[in-house]
Parts: C-alpha cells; structure tokens; sequence
C-alpha cells in the first residue's frame, strides 16, 4: 500500500520501459523537495524490504558518465503510478550524499537509468543506435523550430549574478550555485525569466559548430561518433559560468573554446531562484532554444 505522504527513507518502485521494476530511496527533504537517489534494482519482481540491492545506489557508466551516482532532486506530490515498497532508515552514508541536479515533478521514468545501464551492458549495439537516431530526429525538429526572442535582463546585471560563482574555490555545486540563487531569488519573477532569456540567448550563440569542434577529446568531427549534444551543451554552460570577460573571448575566437570543462548545473539556476521566491516549480519557456544544434545558420 502506498505512502500518503513522503517521508525520508521510504522506497518506491517504478515499470521501466521493458516492464521491470527499478527502484528509488527518499534520502533527504528541503520543504517540499526530496533528494532520492535510483538503486542497482532491475527485476520483473517487485522487490521486498529484504533485497540488498534497494539500498545500493547506482553508478553510471554510460555514454560519458564516469561511475557517477545517480542523485537528484524531486519537487511536489508522489505520482499515482509509484509503488510503495517500505520503509528503510537512511544511512550515515546516505545523509552524506549530495547533489544539485533537478528533476521536476515524480514521475514513474525516475528510475530509467537502470534500465539504460542494463542496456549499456547487455545490448549496447542497438542502444547506441536508437539513441543516435533519436539525437538524429531531435536536430531534425530543431531545424524547424523558429527561434523568437523575448525580453532579456541588461548584461550588467545578468554578468553581476554570474560573477558571484566561485568555479575554482568551491567543494560542491551547492557552493558556486547558492550566492547567485540567493541574489537573483530576491529580484522580481519578470526579472527571473528575463535572466533565463539572457542565458539561453548566450548558450544558443556559442552553439555553433566551430566552438563544437574545440571542446576537447569528445569535439565533434563529421566523421567521428564520439560527440554528445549535451557535454557541448554543459561545455557551453562553463565558458558562460566563466564570466563576462572569458565569454566574449571565446564567443569571437572558438578555438579559445573551454576544454574537457563542463557545468550543468547553471541550467538549474533560474529555476532554483524562482522556487525559493515562489515555493513552486519554474514554468518558462526561453525564446532562443540552448539545446545543441538550435541555432542552424551556426551549423551549416
């Protein structure tokens, strides 16, 4: 039977794509928000309180994943589909992971990387292939979608937010995140999606195939497979999380482009100030698309 409400060390189970179950544990709660993390879990069985494998986390090592555990942060009510399994206290272990990865709303597909992991090891050959044609079918979409710009912050503004990340000096995402998210919570919801318009717009000019080419041991080539759309992506996020003054050297200059460098979590950053402003989860949609391959005449 189902929970009622969330409470830290309860697993739930989730169908995977192919009909078995995976699994996630509740491990920590900030109001409304619930860090879990996806077990090792994969079985046409639900599980019991007794499987070991509800209680070990589960490393990625797919793709450009490099034994990264899987971690990340859920907000609101537990979806229907979500199977309550029980109840198991939270580790000392447990209490000690971190992660600044968001998730949205609960959703039954929060335990797929099993699923994926599986498949890496099991059936990488035509997983690979389906995501290639899927990544193939994305940029064919990208390549029909106009891109219309909306109201921007000023850049002395947006570069001051920017400029409170400590890249060098900080242990933990959470560090470089939470000065800006504090200063930019404070500001007005116009001005929290005026900044997300301004760091979509930046993201989508460096998506071009020459800044693409200059990130390191996965840049692309025409004839090599080694490129991920989202390291680009997350490479991009680092030349902007950089600063000002790095930015538009990079931005004139490609070859000046960031190497084997990434930082997701900037994606994050607006929509965790709107959520500390507003107790509630961001809802906008940027008139300039950063996803890679967005900007077209950049790709020809």
């Amino acid at each position: 039977m189902r929970n009622k409400s969330i409470e830290l060390g309860d697993i739930y189970a989730c169908k995977l794509p192919d009909g078995r179950y995976g699994t996630v544990k509740v491990i920590n709660r900030i109001e409304k928000s619930y860090l879990i993390y996806i077990s090792k879990y994969i079985d046409i069985k639900l599980p019991t309180l007794e499987n070991k494998e509800i209680n070990e986390i589960l490393r990625s090592n797919r793709f450009l994943y490099e034994n990264e555990e899987e971690l990340l942060w859920k907000d609101g009510k537990l979806h229907k589909d979500m199977i309550y399994i029980g109840n198991s206290p939270v580790s000392d272990y447990e209490k000690g992971l971190v992660s600044s990865s968001y998730g949205g709303k609960w959703h039954p597909s929060i335990a797929n990387p099993v699923y994926y992991e599986w498949r890496w090891l099991h059936d990488r050959e035509n997983y690979e292939r389906e995501i290639l044609e899927e990544q193939i079918k994305e940029r064919e979409e990208f390549l029909k979608k106009p891109q219309k710009p909306k109201k921007m912050m000023n850049d002395d503004t947006f570069w001051s937010i920017i400029s409170l990340f400590e890249l060098e000096n900080a242990k933990h995402d959470e560090e470089i995140l939470s000065p800006a998210i504090e200063k930019l919570s404070k500001t007005s919801v116009k001005d929290i999606k005026q900044f997300e318009e301004n760091l979509a717009y930046k993201l989508y000019l460096l998506d071009t195939k020459e800044h693409a080419k200059n990130i390191g041991e996965n840049s692309f080539s025409e004839d090599e497979s080694n490129f991920s759309p989202d390291l680009f992506l997350y490479s991009r996020c680092f030349v902007v999380a950089k600063g000002q003054e790095f930015y538009e050297l990079v931005l004139n200059n490609p070859k000046k482009m960031t190497k084997n460098n990434s930082f997701e979590p900037l994606l994050s950053l607006a929509s965790e100030a709107y959520s500390k402003r507003m107790g509630k989860e961001f809802e906008y949609i940027s008139g300039f698309d950063y996803e890679t391959f967005s900007n077209v005449e950049a790709w020809k």
